[in-house]
């Protein structure tokens, strides 16, 4: 059966649609709302967005022709129940309406944490667009949601999903997993900031900073450690290789050094550039047995024993939706932190000087940088997520991982707690 007959189905017995809450009216959120609107058996519920205009133009632009602004919790549930579309400016208010699932498209891994956190503890299902929150304290909210009744899950559309995809596919069918990753859409700039990318964000409608933070590697770095964690595949070398590369060559470069590739250990995480992989995503596998290998052959998969399993695109927003039928209906997250395998470390861009208040990913002080989670005790590096606000304690060199040591953390932010907590939990094994 399929997603929509099953939503169908659903809307027949229960009497209403899959009432979506979702955090975030921007760029994202809001090609997420015209596209769950556009699904059979779900609608968009309710929106919160701190500009409560962004929500009424979102829904509007939908075709939703009910929509209220209400600031009043109660008044909000009652328009929700009968079937009106409401607009509300607190996000953390959203699991107190009778939503069946919160989908989180903030972009802001502070928010998108605390709403997270905040919907399981209200007993609600997440679906989250924010993956920085994820790989900051993901294993977390994996934990809580699979120890009650909830599902938590990143959502179908971005890499990291649709990689997870690929490998559950080559490993139903029997072949062994090299490695798996993404081709990098933009260039790999470590040293840029905002004012370098805004006349390109300009044109493309985007934050420069939501820009910088794809050009200059953070974004793949994230998506990549999210994927380790995810299946438990390391990188193989800090930061990965990424190399340049072809569709053609992957079965040919990401491959073990002893067969003529560039790969120490396997299987792995691995982003490539150039080329022609991106905007798809890829798994390298190897054939274990002559007679599959000789069959793959014959079919024109490749040349064996190495292949590889390739998708040319990611559709973000317009596959979204399709994770949140997973939840409703099967009780299943398509993609969750299932240990912590990899760290994004923060490095620094250019010389840091003590006193200066830090931004975070996307800004001028630092970029990501994916390492083995020992590596990053061994360094008593701060995960990147947590980078943000903090107060820098003394001077630094272009290049330098950033650790607990150099910086005054605010120790009240939620994501810090939260972080704190996480990091407790794995060290006396309770997750991880």
């Amino acid at each position: 059966m399929s997603y929509t007959q099953g939503l169908l189905e659903r809307q027949r017995k229960v009497g209403h649609p899959v009432r979506v809450g979702v955090v975030g009216a921007g760029q994202m959120g809001s090609g997420l709302i015209a596209q769950i609107e556009r699904a059979r058996g779900m609608e968009v519920a309710a929106v919160a967005d701190i500009a409560v205009e962004r929500g009424v133009e979102a829904l509007t632009k939908a075709g939703r022709k009910d929509v209220t602004v209400e600031t009043d919790v109660a008044r909000a549930a009652a328009l929700v129940e009968a079937g009106r579309a409401v607009v509300i400016d607190d996000g953390l208010l959203m699991p107190r309406l009778p939503v069946d699932i919160v989908l989180e498209v903030s972009g802001v891994p502070e928010i998108a944490a605390q709403i997270a956190y905040a919907s399981l503890v209200g007993k609600k299902d997440v679906a989250l667009m924010t993956v920085e929150a994820d790989v900051t304290v993901g294993l977390l909210l994996s934990s809580i949601a699979n120890a009650g009744n909830q599902v938590y899950t990143i959502c179908r559309g971005d890499e990291p999903v649709e990689c997870v995809k690929l490998v559950e596919y080559a490993e139903d069918l029997g072949l062994t997993v090299v490695a798996a990753g993404k081709g990098k859409n933009n260039p790999n700039r470590p040293t840029d900031v905002p004012e370098d990318v805004a006349e390109e964000a300009a044109r493309k409608n985007m934050n420069p900073r939501m820009l910088c933070e794809f050009t200059d590697g953070t974004k793949t770095q994230l998506e990549m450690a999210a994927l380790s964690n995810a299946t438990g595949f390391p990188v193989d070398v800090a930061g990965m290789h990424g190399p340049s590369c072809t569709v053609d060559e992957l079965a040919k470069k990401l491959i073990p050094a002893a067969d003529g590739g560039i790969l120490g250990n396997t299987p792995v995480v691995e982003y490539t550039v150039e080329g022609d992989v991106a905007p798809g995503i890829f798994v390298v596998v190897r054939s274990e047995d002559p007679v599959v290998t000789h069959e793959l052959d014959y079919l024109k998969f490749g040349t064996g024993p190495y292949y590889a399993v390739y998708r040319p695109h990611h559709l973000a927003s317009i596959e979204a939706h399709l994770s949140i039928s997973e939840a409703v209906l099967n009780r299943a997250a398509d993609f969750q932190t299932k240990t912590w395998r990899s760290e994004v470390t923060a490095k620094a861009k250019f010389p840091l000087t003590a006193g200066t208040v830090l931004e975070g990913m996307g800004g001028h002080h630092v970029h990501g940088w994916t390492v083995d989670t020992e590596v990053a005790k061994e360094l008593n590096a701060i995960p990147i997520g947590l980078v943000a606000g903090c107060v820098l304690k003394r001077d630094l060199e272009a290049g330098a991982t950033l650790t607990y040591d150099d910086v005054e953390v605010d120790e009240t932010r939620p994501l810090v707690a939260m972080r704190r907590l996480q990091d407790a939990l794995v060290r006396s094994g309770v997750i991880g």
